[in-house]
């Protein structure tokens, strides 16, 4: 598993856009959701862009916003961290080093 190779801004935008990815699924808005959970709608706009973390005590509070146990959204972290570009694939942008020649 490459839980050690990802870095802090992948990880967070990874977790970011599966709680997105979830909450679109469910048909929810950004603003229902960030309602059902007791969190700040514009920190859960940046939370989902991957430009903030979270504590396990806020994740929680989104699951059951989602109606969803939480164990769902970390199964599919460690199911990226297995893949870990695929999610990512179009929202990293490359730097020089990165881009194809």
């Amino acid at each position: 598993m490459l839980y050690g190779l990802m870095n802090v801004d992948k990880t967070k935008l990874t977790m970011g856009l599966i709680v997105q990815s979830l909450r679109e699924g469910l048909g929810m808005s950004r603003y229902a959701l960030a309602k059902e959970a007791g969190v700040d709608c514009s920190w859960l706009r940046r939370f989902e862009q991957g430009k903030s973390g979270i504590r396990v005590e806020t994740l929680i509070a989104l699951a059951c916003g989602l109606k969803i146990p939480s164990a769902t959204i970390i199964a599919a972290m460690e199911k990226e961290f297995d893949n870990p570009d695929r999610l990512l694939d179009g929202h990293v942008k490359k730097g020089p080093a990165d881009k194809e020649q």
